[in-house]
């Protein structure tokens, strides 16, 4: 699975705006200023595009385990 999810595609396929609204998708939260620190138009660090697929499989597609199988 490639691992190309940007902030802004993220922040369009949740429907929020702001960088403190995104950092409340994780669990637990992270701080905006972290959130504010990633490029709109790069990839989002890898850990934080496996934890949005496994919470919203229907706008991301399901995170896979590194078998190639679903994860729980």
């Amino acid at each position: 699975m490639r691992m190309d999810m940007t902030k802004r595609a993220v922040k369009e396929a949740l429907g929020i705006e702001t960088d403190a609204e995104l950092a409340r998708q994780f669990t637990p939260p992270i701080g905006r200023w972290a959130v504010g620190q990633w490029p709109d138009d790069e990839s989002i660090p890898a850990a934080r595009q496996w934890e949005l697929r496994a919470k919203h499989p229907e706008k991301f597609g399901a995170a896979r385990s590194k078998r190639g199988q679903r994860a729980a």
